[in-house]
């Protein structure tokens, strides 16, 4: 998924952005002549996460460049080879030195040195919602051009005249893919309550079936989580499901993680399908940024009380 889609990145912005990058001139009856000039900013600054590390710098690092501008990028900690790998392929394809610029280190560290220096006007940033706050107080001052891409608890509404096969393949890929590790990934389903019952049997069943393990295989279509403790941090919010009155149908403390030997050490955790929680519940509310999707049945008009609740 990463690789293809940063491919896709280059080639989009390489064909889109330059028909965007000329002057208009219009004269009005007035005799007004009305011109738009675009310009390159300067030093543009990136913060990319580590959920897509190729996908998202590049989907920042391509506009950034096609414009003019010279870049400086902070990809996260977390999967700075990615980043590194990416240095060496620009230096491979001859670019200048000096154009694109790599800082690797934290948030707290390289990160503000970043996005606080007078002399980078423009930052784009994707992470967290509380990180992207800060970043927002810091520049506000000093007036930078600003692009935040924060948290997300995307929500699914199935309606009962849908063609129901399709919506539960869809699903599964839009809340399991990249195991959940995407703020588009679904994590909230509301399902009109004549085909709630039947739709659950479906997504459990083709959620049982989902593979986990080691990438490199076919057959296999969710790998580990990032960390250690993401993992955790996850798998509490099952349990926080189970405080709130919720029922895990299937995943995390139902179905055994069976593992070849060689991946038992890894990050590993089945695809988890709760239901019967409130909507003000904690894994309604908060993102969880997991392989765990939340199912609730609602029953007025189209969609008026499911979408009250998105």
């Amino acid at each position: 998924m990463d690789i293809p889609r940063a491919v896709l990145n280059l080639r989009h912005f390489a064909q889109t952005v330059p028909n965007n990058l000329n002057t208009s001139n219009v004269r009005t009856d007035a005799g007004v002549v009305n011109y738009t000039v675009r310009e390159p900013v300067g030093v543009a600054g990136l913060i990319s996460p580590w959920n897509l590390p190729l996908y998202l710098l590049t989907f920042k690092l391509a506009p950034a460049l096609i414009c003019g501008n010279t870049v400086v990028a902070k990809p996260s900690e977390l999967t700075s080879v990615t980043a590194y790998m990416l240095c060496k392929v620009l230096q491979d394809a001859d670019f200048p030195a000096g154009v694109v610029n790599m800082v690797f280190g934290t948030g707290p560290s390289a990160g503000e040195a970043l996005v606080s220096h007078p002399e980078v006007p423009l930052v784009s940033f994707t992470g967290s919602t509380a990180t992207g706050k800060h970043i927002a107080q810091v520049t506000a001052p000093m007036f930078k051009k600003l692009s935040l891409e924060m948290g997300g608890k995307n929500a699914a509404v199935v309606f009962s005249d849908c063609d129901l096969d399709a919506c539960v393949n869809t699903l599964k890929r839009s809340s399991f893919v990249n195991q959940g590790q995407v703020c588009l990934c679904t994590s909230r389903i509301f399902v009109q309550r004549p085909i709630y019952e039947t739709f659950l049997e479906k997504f459990v069943d083709i959620a049982k079936e989902i593979k986990v393990g080691c990438p490199f295989s076919q057959e296999v279509f969710m790998g580990a989580l990032n960390s250690k403790p993401h993992l955790e941090k996850v798998k509490k919010y099952v349990k926080y499901a189970v405080e709130d009155g919720g029922s895990v149908l299937c995943g995390e403390g139902v179905d055994l993680l069976i593992l070849p030997e060689d991946n038992k050490q890894g990050y590993f955790m089945r695809p988890t399908i709760i239901t019967g929680l409130d909507d003000n519940s904690r894994c309604m509310q908060e993102e969880i940024f997991g392989p765990v999707t939340c199912v609730v049945p609602f029953d007025r008009g189209r969609g008026s009380q499911a979408c009250q609740q998105l």
